[in-house]
This record gives structure tokens, C-alpha cells and sequence, in this order.
């Protein structure tokens, strides 16, 4: 068992019955963080232990245990067992689940599911901090910028592309709805009492049709689907597809600056991820949002 999680046992008694919990698995997904699924008698939990770089990628924890206990209440969380903001640990129940499939005959209720889900996520008010997509993207920048000479280059062209919506962006209408501002495939589950959301440590007050965005790129959903997406989720109309289209390009470029952040000792061309926004974000931008 590594160290952390050995220590973590010291100061915090874990849920059932028997000995010394056992590591069961070593959970891959997650870019700042480590995750581990647990066991200990009959009863399963997962544990996430922090990456010292979190930080530095905008993560809030203190923000981030809010947010947490916010979710658990709306019924779209993992329930928490412990959580430690100082030094990023997390507990929560294991949630038996399945992956969430938005294809076939069924699409369309998978999709009023997670608009209903999203639609009560950002109807709360809860005081935490703002968030501008665009200020962030522009903190990569600068980031990028003044301490990596060899992937700003590759940056600035990616800003470049994107300037005209960045600035369309910057001045259009965006609420302070609470958001999660990571709703990639990995991070929701379809469970036998309903959609679970995971992985709130990006989570913050900002614009709702980020969170629409993401699910709109992540699970390449088409026109069609979009459309619906957009129905269940009471936003209708050219203006909501613009919109749309806008907060879908930030996220790609966002995506793109923080896997050259994140991925700073490999070369950029090597990294599948960033690929694969970077083509994407291309794609989007010759299309348009009628595509």
C-alpha cells in the first residue's frame, strides 16, 4: 500500500468492519490527482490523493468541500466519507455504475436525464468563487508564455485561431450559475438511482453552457442530439446554438493549453490528448456553429 494511504489510516478510521482496509485497485483516470479504490470487509470506497500541481491548474479544495456537501444534497454526488482541504484527500462511497451511452434508441432519454441533472446543478447559489473561462485560458497563456519558451509558440497559434470568438466570448451573456466545468465521459456515471456526477475540483460559479459545451465535444454528440440537449435543458433558438458553439470552441482550446501545461516534459506531438483537441478545435472552427 503506498505511504500516503497508510498514513491517511492513522488519522482517519475507515468505513466497515475488519482490519487494515486492502487496496483492491489503482484507479488511471485523473491528470492531478491519484485515486485508489479500497476495500475493507464488504464495504468499498474510493480515495483520491492530491497532485502538488492541482494548484497551479486552478484548483480550489476549500471551494471544491462546498461544493461537494452542495451535490451530495442534490442527489448527483458520491456521498463523502472524509475530506481534507489542506491536503486535497478525498473519500467517497464506491458507486456501482455504468458508463453513461448517448447513442441508439435511447439517446434521447440519456440526454433529458443529464439536462435535468445539469439544469438543478446550476439553479443553486452557493458562495464560492467565479470563474471566466476566457480569464483562464488567458492565465495558461501567460503561464505558457513566461516560463516555456518551446510550447508558447504552439500556444499563440492556438490563441490566434481563436481570437474572434474569445472576444465574442469576453462580452457576451453569461450567468453566475454553479458549474463543474469538467463533464468529461469519466466523471459521470449512470447509476440504478440516477445520474452521479464525480470530480469537482474544478467546479466554481461561470457560465452553464461550458458545462453543455463539454458534454456537447466529450461525447461527440451530433446536431441532432445537440438540438435535443439544448430543449431539455429550456434554452431554444440561433442565440442558444451560438452560444453553444462558443463555449464548445473554449473548451477545446482550454483542453489544449492545459495538456501543454500538464504534459511539460514531453514533446507535444506525442501527446494524444492534445492532438486530438488541437483537430478537433480546427474542425470546430472551419464548421462553424451550422456544421
Amino acid at each position: 500500500m503506498p505511504r500516503a494511504l497508510a498514513e491517511l489510516f492513522i488519522r482517519w478510521e475507515p468505513p466497515g468492519e475488519g482490519g487494515t482496509p486492502e487496496l483492491e485497485a489503482v484507479f488511471s483516470a485523473g491528470h492531478s490527482n491519484r485515486t485508489f479504490l479500497m476495500r475493507r470487509g464488504e464495504r468499498r470506497f474510493v480515495v483520491r490523493l492530491a497532485d502538488r500541481s492541482a494548484a497551479a491548474l486552478g484548483v480550489d479544495r476549500v471551494a471544491e468541500q462546498k461544493v461537494l456537501a452542495c451535490v451530495e444534497r442534490l442527489g448527483i454526488g458520491a456521498p463523502v466519507l472524509f475530506c481534507e482541504p489542506q491536503t486535497g484527500t478525498l473519500v467517497t462511497d464506491y458507486l456501482e455504475s455504468r458508463a453513461v451511452r448517448i447513442e441508439g434508441i435511447g439517446a434521447e432519454q440519456v440526454i433529458d436525464r443529464l439536462a435535468t441533472a445539469l439544469h438543478a446543478l446550476h439553479a443553486q447559489e452557493l458562495d464560492i468563487p467565479a470563474v471566466n473561462i476566457a480569464d483562464r485560458i488567458r492565465s495558461y497563456a501567460r503561464d505558457l508564455q513566461s516560463e516555456d519558451p518551446v510550447r508558447w509558440p504552439r500556444a499563440r497559434r492556438l490563441l490566434s485561431s481563436c481570437r474572434l470568438v474569445m472576444e465574442q466570448y469576453r462580452f457576451g451573456r453569461k450567468l453566475q450559475a454553479l458549474c463543474h466545468n469538467d463533464l468529461v465521459s469519466p466523471n459521470i456515471l449512470d447509476t440504478d438511482a440516477g445520474i452521479r456526477i464525480l470530480d469537482w475540483e474544478y467546479a466554481a460559479r461561470g457560465d452553464p453552457f461550458f458545462d453543455l459545451a463539454t458534454l456537447v465535444e466529450d461525447h461527440g454528440l451530433t446536431a441532432i442530439d445537440r438540438h435535443q440537449l439544448l430543449l431539455a435543458y429550456g434554452e431554444i433558438g440561433d442565440a442558444a446554438l451560438e452560444r453553444l458553439y462558443r463555449a464548445r470552441v473554449l473548451y477545446r482550446l482550454l483542453s489544449a493549453l492545459w495538456f501543454l501545461l500538464r504534459h511539460r516534459t514531453a514533446k507535444p506531438d506525442t501527446i494524444p490528448a492534445l492532438l486530438r483537441h488541437e483537430q478537433a478545435l480546427e474542425q470546430l472552427l472551419r464548421q462553424g456553429p451550422d456544421d
